[in-house]
Order: structure tokens, then sequence, then C-alpha cells
């Protein structure tokens, strides 16, 4: 009976609980509660486990990279703009004005009517200021009044800016205004990130950039038959495979005329295809570096190899030749797996490698310092490049939504099946691992080294069917024509997860709006053999080929 009143009693405190979080209006207040609620709490998403406690009178609410609190009993705090600016440059954030700070805690103070009122009016007077803050990105609804445990404070919502609107600063000058956020607070940017900024602001790509200085021959002709010889057996009778090499640069949009109606390399032909040594004549800062590390303190590394070395050419594609096998050795396939009778060489865990290596490529500001890091330590494998993502954090996670920002290198890239021009490529490798029962890989947004790091820990490879099985049939068997884009390759991941495929599924997956282009794609695979059609007429679906039957 006593413990059937405790249950009772937990539940209805675990109604109070969820009530007040709601009450407080979506700043994820809770009040001190044990454990077990707090977590229940934040796996519902009702509210924050680290948010507000009570405690007598005061609330302990963790003030953090997305969050500002300020008391504001005096007129605005001046502060407030550099919040502005860090928020808009960053992932977003909310300013509470109202409450009081103390050393590890915060007490809700409260404005007055008249309060909010001249706060709102002061407000949105220097947001609307050009010589004070370089854009008002906000709208009515992110400044309001809210209440908390009965008293009023001042919400100020401030969304991430898109990337045409950055940077957002302070004042006229954006070298010596524009501020970004992490977990230390807000900081001033440096020249270098605010540079980037502004070149990320354009929508026309940057590394299609005609080099006017240049002629074709800081190219490495070795590098260019080696993707051409790639490109050749992936796309046996494409009509580019006829073409001299000036012209196929030109298709690639690695080349161009420049003002003399002579070739020129682009930036991405540069980087792609050139000596390392002309590349750092545009990108002083340009480096790819490679090393496989030891726990031996008294040996530096086991491997090692840079883009200055001078032996190779230390572009971007021979580096992603040289690293790809590196990383490939790093997973153990057991011999054991086999299918059809045929050893499985690669699996998709290959695959999300190769596709890591390639994003942190093609997504790099090559003006950034320290250029491109790769660095194996035992199990684990830590991918670094210069240069923050270009979208939100939670556009980034939920994928779909790629913006690059060198997306003809990733379109070079993806000529010879390597990368992911749909987003999805932080999904792949995400299921790859969890397939694997391997750590989840974490990602790290530095916003103040203006980095993206992935950490990686990789083991030996259970066997798991997937569209890698189709590759290594392609170049064992020789039967199948290769995949030409990521929408074929979407279809076969979803019915290697799923078993089939009806023509309005296939549509959502390739993001078509009629079922008609989708049947294109459909119509492709079946030609070429991976899969085969079951079913008549609203029933039909699609498989992958039973091997048996010869398709």
């Amino acid at each position: 009976m006593l413990l059937l009143l405790q249950i009772a009693l937990y539940c209805r405190l675990y109604i109070l609980l969820v009530k007040l979080a709601v009450k407080n209006d979506g700043i994820n207040c809770l009040f001190f509660y044990p454990k077990e609620y707090i977590d229940e709490a934040q796996k519902r998403g009702i509210a924050d486990k680290a948010a507000v406690m009570k405690k007598g009178k005061q609330f302990i609410l963790v003030e953090n990279h997305e969050r500002e609190c300020k008391l504001a009993t005096g007129g605005l705090p001046e502060s407030i703009w550099e919040t502005y600016s860090s928020f808009a440059n960053t992932n977003g954030g909310t300013i509470l004005l109202g409450i009081r700070e103390h050393r590890d805690s915060f007490t809700v103070e409260g404005l007055t009517d008249k309060q909010i009122v001249k706060y709102q009016k002061d407000f949105w007077s220097t947001l609307n200021d050009r010589n004070k803050v370089s854009k008002n990105i906000l709208l009515n609804h992110h400044v309001r009044p809210v209440i908390v445990r009965e008293k009023k404070i001042l919400r100020i919502d401030v969304p991430a800016a898109d990337r045409h609107d950055k940077p957002v600063y302070i004042g006229t000058d954006p070298m010596k205004g524009t501020y970004k956020r992490d977990y230390e607070g807000d900081f001033l940017c440096a020249e270098e990130a605010v540079r980037a900024m502004f070149a990320d602001q354009r929508d026309v790509s940057g590394d299609v950039e005609v080099l006017e200085e240049f002629g074709l021959d800081v190219l490495n002709q070795d590098t260019i038959k080696g993707y051409r010889i790639i490109f050749e057996q992936l796309h046996s009778g494409h009509p580019w495979n006829a073409l001299e090499n000036n012209e196929f640069l030109m298709k690639l949009r690695a080349a161009a005329k420049n003002k003399n109606g002579t070739l020129s390399p682009t930036i991405a032909g540069l980087l792609f295809f050139g000596e390392a040594y002309h590349i750092t004549e545009v990108f002083p800062n340009y480096f790819l570096d490679y090393r496989e590390e030891c726990e031996d303190k008294a040996v530096r590394w086991l491997f090692r190899t840079h883009s200055n070395e001078g032996d190779w050419s230390g572009n971007i594609y021979d580096f992603f030749c040289k690293v790809r096998t590196r990383m490939d050795d790093d997973v153990a396939v057991p011999f054991a797996n086999r299918r059809n009778g045929y050893r499985v060489d690669r699996v998709d865990v290959h695959d999300a490698l190769e596709e890591a290596l390639a994003n942190a490529l093609a997504h790099s500001n090559y003006y950034g310092r320290r250029g491109v890091v790769i660095v194996k330590k035992g199990k684990e494998i830590t991918i670094s490049n210069p240069g923050t993502i270009r979208i939100t954090k939670e556009e980034f996670y939920a994928g779909g939504n790629s913006d690059p920002r060198n997306p003809n290198i990733l379109k070079m890239f993806g000529f010879v099946n390597v990368g992911e021009r749909a987003g999805s490529g932080v999904d792949k490798i995400m299921t790859a691992w969890e397939e694997q029962k391997w750590k989840k890989p974490e990602f790290d947004f530095s916003e103040r080294a203006d980095r993206v790091s992935l950490k990686l820990e990789v083991g030996q490879v259970v066997y798991i069917p997937g569209v890698a099985d189709l590759r290594n049939e392609e170049q064992t068997v020789g039967y199948k024509k290769p995949l030409q884009d990521e929408k074929e390759e979407a279809i076969l991941q979803y019915i290697s997860q799923y078993g089939s495929i009806n023509t309005g599924k296939a549509a959502e997956v390739c993001g078509y709006k009629s079922r008609t282009s989708a049947r294109k794609v459909i119509d492709e695979l079946v030609e070429k053999g991976y899969i085969q059609k079951e079913g008549k007429g609203a029933s039909i679906r699609y498989s992958i080929c039973d091997e048996k039957s010869g398709q």
C-alpha cells in the first residue's frame, strides 16, 4: 500500500514538473527533482536537465553558448550587442533580460512594464541603426516579454544568420566588431575568420574562379592521367573519354579561358590537379597532412605523408588516393566475409571513411590556418579541416541539406564515385558506425579555431550486406555498369535496408516531386542489373536482383 502511495506521489510530482516546464515559456526552466525525473523530462524534450532548479529563492540556471542572462535594471547593457553579433554569426541563441547572475546561479529579478516598453524601443532603435549594427536579422516575434515565476523578463531570440548576411558586426568596421560564440562566451573574431565569412557570401562558387596568372603547365599531368583512367573505368561510354586533356579539364570546370583567350586553371582545378608549390602561391596556408602516431612517445610517428614532401604532387586528389588506401587498411575485414563465393574486401564503412575524407577536402577553407590534418592513433582516426560549416548544426545532423564551400571540388570527386552531393554524408557515416556497434562518431565545431573535426573509432568489421556489396561484385564479376549518381545509390541503400521499394518511395528518396523522374532512375538500375521488378499493377515493387536468376 505504501509503495502505491509513493508511486502516486511521484506521478503527481512529475505532472507538476511538466506543467512548470511548459509554464516557463520555453526557457527550459526545471525545478529540482530527483535525477530520474530530470532525465525523463530531458528524454521527452520538455526540459533541459541542466537548466533551472529550485534552491530557496534562487535558480541554478545554466548559461551556455546558446543562452545569455543579463540583469538590465539600469538600461540595455552595452554587451547585448556583442552577444547579438555572436549568436547571429554562430548557431543562434537566446538573450534573457531581468535575471541576476551570481557566482554559480541566477535569480529571476524581473522587469517592470515601463522598463520592458523602454528596452524594446531602445533595442529596435539601435538594431536598425546601420552605424551601430550592420544588419537587423530579427522579426517582431523574436523580441517579447515572458513570465517566469510571476515576474516579467524580456526574451530576445537571435537566429543564426544566413551566410549571405554574415558577418553581423557592431559599428562600421567588421574587423573590430565581429563576434562569435562558444562555451566560454562571446569572443572577437580574428580578421582571417571575418574574411572567410565575406568569402562565403558568394552564390557563385569561389572554386570556379579563373586564375589568370597561371597556365595549365602548373597542373600535374600524372594526376590528370590517373584521374582519367578511373573516370573511363566508371564511365566507359562517356563522350568525355574521347576529349583531349585540355577539353576534358574544361568540361570538369578545372580549367577555363582567361581574358587573353588562352586556358588557365580554376581554383578547383589548381587544388585538385596542381603542384603544391604552385597551390601555395594562391593559398599560402595550404597544407595536407596525414600521420599515424605511436603510443610510444619516443617514436614520433609510424607513418606520415604531407603535401610539402616534394616527391609527389601534393594536390588534393593525389592526397586523397594515398590516404584512402591507408584508412582502408585500418578497417579489418575478416577473410570469412564472403558473398556468393567472393571475398568482401569493401564494406559500407569503407565508403563512409572515403566520404568523410572527401567532404573534409571539399568543405575546407584553404585560406585558413593549419590545413587539413588526419591523425590515426591506435583505433582512432581524427579528420580536421579549416572552415566551419555553412549551415546550422541542426541542418548538418539532419542531412539532406549541403552547402559545400568548394562545390566544384566535390563535383570532381563525384565523377569518380566519391563524395556526397545530396548532403547525406553525415547520415552515411553515422549509419555505418551504428551498424558495426562502434563508438558513435564525434563532431567538434570549434568556432574560435574556425575548424571542424570528426573523430572516428574503427575496428574489425562485422559483415553487413549493403551497397558496398554491389561495388565489390562490380569489381569482381564485371558485368554491371557503374552507378552514375547519388540518386541511384540512395535507392539501392533504401532497398538494402528495407528489402524493396516502389516508385512513390523512390521519388521521396531521390527528392523528386513526380514519380516519372524516379521511374527513370529505377529503369536505369533495372537495365544495369542491380534491381528487379516484382508484382503487378499497383503492387509493383523493386528489389535487389537474385543472383541465381541470372539477372
